[in-house]
């Protein structure tokens, strides 16, 4: 997996902006843009402030046969985005799931009732619907 790739990835999980992490290694946004669209590699001091911000080893970022290893949602947004089918709206119903399950507006019997339900829109979709 390429430094932009890692880097997009990480920033998500972090939840910063890429003007907010460039500005956290001390480098412009410009220099940052240059790295993450991988026109430019960042020096190893850079890329050691870098790694040190995303909690990761500046080995890692570099290697480019290391592989991030992704959580099921990114994934799944990324099989969206490579098949080029719009994401938005599956991202969308994550983070409002997210959200209804943290926030604990419904019971956990109810949370129950939601997979199941999630469950069978799944295999009707697929033409598999058991009872």
């Amino acid at each position: 997996m390429k430094l932009s790739e890692k880097l997009e990835y990480l920033l998500t999980r972090k939840r910063m902006s890429k003007t907010e992490f460039a500005q956290s290694v001390g480098i412009t946004y410009r220099a940052f843009n240059y790295y993450s669209t991988g026109r430019r590699r960042p020096r190893k001091d850079i890329l050691a402030r870098m790694a040190d911000k995303l909690g990761v080893t500046a080995e890692f970022l570099s290697d480019d046969s290391a592989e991030l290893e992704l959580s099921a949602e990114e994934r799944f947004i990324k099989t969206l985005h490579d098949s080029g089918k719009s994401s938005s709206g599956a991202i969308r119903f994550l983070e409002e799931t997210k959200g209804l399950f943290a926030g604990n507006s419904i019971s956990d019997e109810d949370k129950e009732f939601l997979i199941q339900c999630l469950n069978e829109i799944y295999l009707d979709s697929r033409g598999n619907k058991t009872k």
